[in-house]
Order: C-alpha cells, then structure tokens, then sequence
C-alpha cells in the first residue's frame, strides 16, 4: 500500500513538473499578439458584425428588384342571410370564404429601387473599410502594448544592474569608511547608501511599470498577465520622401476610402429621394376565388392583370425639402472626405517626423552608452588603484545608468515609430 502512495506522489509530482515546464516554455511571438487580438478584441467584433449586417441590408436592397407574390385567405360568418327570405339576389350569406394570390412586379420607381441597391453595396464596402481600420487601430495598440513589455521588462535589468554596482561600490566605501573615519569617507559612505537607495527605488518602479505593460497587453490580448514575450526583427521603415509616403496613404487608407464610400452614398441618396417623388409605374395581377352560403353572384374564380400608376401631385413641398436635405449630407461628406485628407496628411508627417528625430536620437544615445561605458570601466579600474576618487566612481556610474536606460528607450520607441508610420500610410501589416 505505502508502495502505492509513493508511486502515486511522485508521478502527480512530475505531472506538476511537466505542467509547470510547459507554462514557462509558452514564449509569445508579436504575430501571435496579433492574432490573439484581432480574435478576441470586442472592437473588431463590433465592426465584423457590422460587416453582416451590411451584407444583410444588400440582400434587402435586392428583394425590392424581384416581384413580390402576396396570398390572402379569409372566412367571415354572418348573423343573418340579405335579403331575408327568397329574395332574387344575395348581398350578404351566412358564411363566406375568400382566397387570393396577388404578384406585383415595379416596373419604373424614379431610378431609386436600383440606386438603393448600389447604396447598399457601397455601405457594404464601407464596412469593411471600417473593419480593417480598426483591425490596424488595434494592430497598432498591441504592438504598443507589446514593445511597452519588452522596454520595462529590460529597464527592470538595467535598474538592477544599476544597484548591483551600488550595492558593491557601497560596500566598498563601508569597508573604507570602518578602516579610516575620516569626514571624507563618512561623507562617500552616506553618499553611497543613497545612491544605492534610489537606485533600488528604480527597480522597483521599473518592475511595477514592467507589471502595468504586462496587464495592457492582457487586456489587449487575452493572453496571460505573465506570458514571456520574444524580441521581434526590428521592422524596416518605409524609404519613401515624404511626398510619397503621403501619397501612398492616400492610396492605402481604410478609413480614406470609406469616406469617400460614404460620399457616393450621398450622391444615391439624392437619385433615392428625388425618385420616391416621381411616378410609379407597377404591374400587377392576380387570383381571386370565393365562395358563400348560400352561393351569391359574385362566387367566383377571377383571373386579373394590368399596369397601375402612382403619381404624386401635390405634396405641401416634401421634395424640395427633403432633397434640400440630401444635397446638404453630400456637401457634408464632401467636406468630411477633405478634412480627413488633411488629417491623414497631418499624420504621415508627424509619424515620419517623428521616426526621423528618434532614429537620430537612437544613433547619439548608441555613442552616449559606449562613451559611459568606456568611461564607467576605466574609473573603475583607477579607483581600483586609488588613482580615482569615489565622486567619480558616483558620477560614471551615474552615467552609465542614464545612457543605458536612455538607449533602451530609443531602441524600442523606434520600432514602434516605424510601426506608427506604417499605420499612418494604411500598409501595417500590408504589401505595398
């Protein structure tokens, strides 16, 4: 029995091994970020099923083009026969029964059946422009999330680096400080125990801040507040002049084309307002059975067609008014497509501007950390042999720590300005 035991434990303890392995082994690349977002993120679930309806309203734009077939059926029973009695003709039976099939097919509606039917389509389109620029919003803010991670997660190395080398520098001076109590050495001894403080206060909001990018990328994902992430292949920046590059976006953007979609439906609009004031011209025809008790004249099977006009003659000004209105929504979209044109060329320079300015910053701040570096390592061999003294071991250190957090910043704030840039001219995860 004991055997038994023993054997059960160690293999629920190896299970427990494996399983814990598996979890540390489960390493997350930025595409698969991106595929957990775009599955479950509620945004892009709204614009998709925006999608369907869109496709849905199509499907209701083209019933209108097909003719419609009606059936009706009724039984009516009276209190009392008329003319009582024997009379020669029966107006009203005790009991009736009538059925009837009726098809109707519209022949001229003012163009506006068929220009419903284009609109439709063309808000269809619309919505899925509307699906992949949130989809590329969303896209965006992962890959910001995700960077965001691998930035606090090496600021947390490089805080604790830092105190590393505080706490044996200070041990250092409090060896010194107990051989010789001199003002002096008291005075790098106090010195250190503060720099030693405020460096072990860095790591501490380093890894707090590593625990916030954590829960973003969470939020944005789905996947699990402690996933490890992998350093991505740094993405190529677009090498385009400006120029180009805005006119790309113009080609590119989602959100560009939907607004000028939206300003073709504006144009329909007016052909749909416009027709629902003309005449209407239908075709129409039909079955009609009935049958009484007592039988009446009219029981009968009767077969009908013919054609049947509407026109309207007057209607107190309802169609100025509502073309008024429809031509004041295509000026709107007019002036919509513009203003986001100047939007979209706003942002193109920005982004671009901006990725310049952090590559130049990338190059000086890479000379910054070799220079500190270079620096941090000869102080610390002088002040090996007493050639140094201990202020200058504080400020190489000091340095040191400021060019490595600030390389660390730049690196990853230029991935993400090239991945800013690649969204502002609409080819994120796009072929140009």
């Amino acid at each position: 029995m004991k055997i038994i035991q023993g054997t059960v434990i160690i293999v629920l303890l190896l299970l427990f091994a494996f399983a814990t392995a598996s979890a540390a082994d489960s390493v997350y690349t930025l595409q698969e970020a991106y595929d957990a977002a775009l599955g479950t993120n509620e945004t892009v679930k709204i614009a998709e099923e925006g999608v369907v309806q869109a496709e849905s309203r199509v499907d209701q734009a083209r019933t209108y083009i097909f003719p419609r077939l009606t059936g009706k059926a009724g039984y009516t029973w009276y209190n009392k026969e008329l003319p009582p009695g024997d009379g020669e003709f029966i107006f009203q039976p005790l009991e009736q029964f009538q059925a009837g099939l009726v098809l109707t097919q519209p022949l001229y509606t003012g163009g506006r059946t068929f220009a419903a039917f284009r609109t439709a389509k063309t808000l269809s389109d619309a919505s899925r422009k509307q699906l992949s620029t949130s989809q590329q919003d969303i896209l965006l803010g992962v890959a910001d999330a995700y960077f965001e991670v691998l930035k606090a997660r090496k600021l947390v190395d490089v805080s604790r680096d830092s105190l590393s080398r505080m706490e044996e520098y200070k041990k250092v001076t409090e060896r010194v400080a107990s051989t010789r109590r001199s003002k002096a050495n008291m005075s790098d001894l106090l010195r250190a125990r503060t720099l030693a403080s405020q460096a072990g206060i860095s790591v501490v909001t380093a890894e707090n801040r590593l625990k916030i990018a954590r829960q973003r990328l969470s939020l944005l994902t789905r996947l699990p507040e402690d996933a490890a992430v992998t350093e991505p292949p740094p993405p190529a920046p677009p090498s385009y002049s400006l120029d180009r590059l805005k006119q790309i976006a113009f080609e590119n953007r989602d959100d560009y084309a939907g607004v000028r979609l939206s300003r073709k439906v504006a144009e329909e609009n007016i052909t749909i307002v416009k027709g629902a004031h003309h005449p209407q011209i239908y075709a129409e025809g039909g079955l009609q059975y009935q049958d009484s008790r007592p039988a009446t004249g009219l029981d009968a099977t009767v077969y009908y067609g013919g054609l049947r006009l509407q026109i309207p003659i007057f209607e107190g000004g309802l169609m100025k008014a509502e073309v008024s209105e429809a031509r004041s929504k295509l000026r709107q979209a007019e002036l919509s497509t513009e203003l986001l044109r100047r939007n979209i060329e706003t942002d193109v320079y920005e982004a671009y501007i901006s990725l310049q300015t952090v590559t130049t910053v990338l190059e000086s701040v890479k000379l910054q950390y070799a220079d500190a570096k270079g620096n941090f390592d000869a102080v610390t061999s002088l002040f090996a042999e007493g050639l140094a003294s201990s202020l200058a071991v504080i400020d190489s250190q000091q340095a040191l720590f400021v060019a490595e957090r600030e390389l660390v910043n730049a690196t990853y704030d230029r991935q993400v300005a090239v991945l800013r840039l690649q969204r502002s001219i609409g080819l994120l995860r796009k072929e140009l």
